[in-house]
């Protein structure tokens, strides 16, 4: 029988305990504050530095997507799934950037983007952040910033940055953090459950986005894929975790527009604003540990500080506080619009079923 000395020195129970240690380390809310900041604040402040205001947009996303890419486990297939989600984010964009221009191939774009979204909304977080953020970077290009061979260039930087900086926590825990990658049979049995409402889902998600775009085109938003954003983060397949996320969405922005139009009036200049942008980033991830509302608050006041520092003077985004506004409402009106469509369609399926059914007289 082993004593008490070896057991405590096995090299099994030595890796058993660094992969524990590791996992609660890349758990803890510090852990996740600390590489979320690395992801997102590197890029934008390379992107506020001379000639990067251009990229800066796809270079926020890219940090973000691969953030929410990060599956843990070995570097290599860490880097394969990091790389697959940004690679989401490129196809997106270049659909977006073909189709601009023509408001027909825009709105089937739409359609088939949100038919992708709606099957992948419950099946695992990895599929979402891909259907998701493929289908915001669609409505950016087509609508804001096509997506150019040097924006393709960020992505690709930006998700290597995001992947050493991954690796290089795992290796200051000492171990790496198990893999949060599911097996295929898993997410085909998600894909697989409530069929009928996960079709009826796809059928209402994919006429209501098109939808959105033309109603936030025919009312002349400044920013309409912020409504498309609005809509892809809000809608779930369960009414409600929607209505909580829409709640939690449009309160949430009203207050971050708020302080980020306080900040901007108590220190107008660019250079005055820095300080006030790099403490919104600090606060955003134990902001959304409290409540979903503040985790809101305070990426819109990032979003909207961001935007006011890249912009050619001072006060040019002022305008745009309003828009945000508008098009979050906009986005969770549509939501429920989804969501009332789904239902609709489901009860009309299930009516259908049962007359089939019903014995002749």
């Amino acid at each position: 029988m082993p004593s008490r000395t070896n057991r405590r020195d096995n090299p099994r129970r030595r890796d058993g305990r660094r992969v524990c240690r590791a996992a609660a380390i890349g758990r803890s809310a510090l852990g996740a504050l600390a590489v979320f900041h690395r992801h997102v604040l590197v890029p934008v402040m390379v992107g506020l530095s001379a000639g990067g205001r251009a990229w800066l947009p796809y270079g926020m996303l890219a940090a973000i997507v691969g953030f929410s890419g990060d599956t843990g486990g070995q570097p290599w297939p860490r880097l394969a799934w990091m790389a697959a989600a940004v690679g989401a984010l490129a196809i997106g964009g270049a659909i977006g950037t073909w189709v601009q221009g023509s408001p027909l191939l825009l709105c089937l774009a739409f359609a088939l983007a949100g038919i992708l979204y709606a099957l992948t909304e419950s099946a695992h977080a990895i599929a979402l952040t891909m259907s998701r953020f493929g289908c915001f970077a669609l409505a950016l290009s087509a609508l804001q910033a096509p997506l150019g061979l040097f924006d393709l260039k960020i992505l690709a930087g930006v998700t290597l940055l995001a992947w050493l900086i991954s690796i290089a926590w795992d290796l200051a825990a000492g171990a790496w953090r198990p893999s949060t990658v599911p097996h295929w049979r898993a997410v085909m049995l998600a894909l697989h459950a409530r069929e009928l409402k996960r079709v009826t889902f796809a059928v209402a998600t994919a006429i209501t986005i098109p939808l959105a775009f033309l109603a936030s085109s025919a009312l002349g938003l400044q920013k309409p894929y912020w409504t498309m954003l609005t809509l892809v983060l809000v809608l779930r397949v369960d009414f409600l975790s929607s209505r909580r996320q829409m709640l939690d969405r449009f309160a949430g922005t009203l207050l971050g527009v708020m302080a980020a139009g306080l900040l901007a009036y108590v220190a107008p200049s660019h250079h005055a604003m820095m300080p006030a942008l790099i403490l919104v980033a600090l606060l955003r991830w134990p902001a959304q540990q409290q409540h979903g509302i503040l985790g809101v608050a305070s990426m819109t006041a990032f979003v909207m500080l961001t935007i006011e520092i890249t912009a050619i003077s001072s006060g040019d985004a002022l305008p745009l506080l309003e828009a945000r506004i508008l098009d979050t409402a906009l986005g969770c009106v549509f939501a429920l619009v989804a969501l009332l469509l789904e239902h609709l369609l489901r009860r009309t399926v299930l009516r259908i079923r049962l007359t089939r059914r019903a014995p002749l007289i």
